[in-house]
């Protein structure tokens, strides 16, 4: 599970570096920032971008210390016996003073790739994810790689994954806008949002929540077996647990990535409709009940891709089968990552080669 967590943040749990933190704070505080100011709307529209920002650099300032406090008391022996001639409460000061600067510093980093790089903030942890996908492998290469119907089985089934998910990923459904003013025999007007709307976000926020007990029982150094067996992969009970917090955080991050109400403020206050449907509260409605349709199928694909390695893993007593769970997942994150990837590019393309009655625009001119 550490390892995992690992991947999906970008962090490096298991050893003391400048970005051990990786990027949870990062992703921490932006969801929780966009759901706060969305619950207040009226609040949100007061704050300018720089104070957002500051409140931003604030809550990443205050989660990177809380999160360096478990993982510096975890390294506190590594650390220890580098240092020379220094106690234990400065090695612990300084320790979480560099987790904290580097927490910092590659959120800074990411900011500045989603404004002007490509992929967005989440390339940051590409390395990780490859690195992740190498070594699900190699774990198996003796039992999987090494022998050639297995290797084909897992080749077959790769494609047939990556196929779907792919296919899933970039697939949008579209509700049809009427715009006023507009001839709509010129142009059909939508508004389109994926199949699987969460993306990605459950599975790094999941791998959190599994992770959290084990990190404050080592902090508070205490152990309870039974409160553990509910969070560890290696039990029916934590791999069902799992899954059912896949599954609500997907569903939850639905939600926060399509907002109902929003959209259906925005066409009311740009005089749009949707085609069929009242403005208003019968829109939200309308909208509300799609997303909660799509939000339902792609939790349960994303949980179903993850947890089903783990259940066989457990049910057969084999371990190549586990490891093949942190596969998938990675191939998931990595197509996920991909693909932003590939919007940005085209939309680089588009926006220098936009043509206007046959007039091609060149750098906005």
């Amino acid at each position: 599970m550490q390892n995992l967590l690992s991947l999906t943040t970008g962090g490096v749990f298991s050893s003391a570096t400048l970005f051990s933190l990786g990027m949870g704070p990062y992703m921490t505080v932006s969801i929780l920032i966009s759901i706060i100011l969305f619950a207040n709307r009226d609040r949100a529209s007061q704050f300018s971008h720089e104070q957002r920002g500051m409140i931003q650099v604030r809550g990443i300032f205050v989660l990177s210390f809380l999160q360096s406090i478990p993982l510096a008391y975890n390294l506190q022996t590594t650390v220890t016996s580098q240092a020379i001639k220094m106690n234990y409460f400065l090695v612990f000061s300084m320790t979480i003073i560099c987790l904290v600067a580097g927490g910092l510093l590659i959120s800074w980093i990411a900011s500045i790739n989603s404004k002007y790089g490509l992929g967005g903030p989440f390339i940051m942890i590409l390395p990780g994810i490859i690195t992740g996908v190498t070594r699900s492998i190699s774990a198996n290469y003796t039992s999987v790689i090494m022998i050639a119907s297995r290797l084909v089985i897992l080749i077959i089934v790769t494609i047939i994954f990556v196929f779907i998910t792919t296919g899933l990923y970039t697939t949008e459904y579209h509700v049809d806008i009427q715009r006023i003013g507009i001839d709509r025999r010129s142009k059909d007007a939508y508004y389109a949002f994926r199949i699987l709307i969460a993306g990605t976000m459950p599975l790094m926020f999941a791998t959190s929540f599994m992770y959290l007990p084990s990190y404050i029982m080592q902090l508070l150094d205490w152990k309870n077996d039974f409160i553990l067996s509910f969070f560890q992969l290696t039990s029916l009970r934590g791999i069902i647990v799992y899954g059912i917090i896949i599954y609500i955080l997907g569903i939850i991050f639905s939600f926060v990535n399509i907002m109902p109400e929003q959209i259906a403020q925005d066409l009311k206050e740009s005089s749009d409709y949707i085609v069929g449907v009242n403005p208003g509260h019968d829109s939200q409605r309308y909208i509300t009940r799609r997303v909660f349709v799509f939000a339902i199928l792609g939790s349960l694909y994303l949980a179903t891709v993850v947890i089903t390695p783990l259940l066989i893993g457990y049910w057969t007593g084999n371990e190549i089968y586990t490891n093949f769970s942190n596969y998938f997942a990675m191939l998931f994150v990595l197509i996920s990552i991909l693909d932003t990837v590939r919007q940005d590019i085209d939309f680089l393309y588009y926006k220098d080669n936009y043509s206007l009655f046959n007039i091609k625009l060149k750098g906005g001119r």
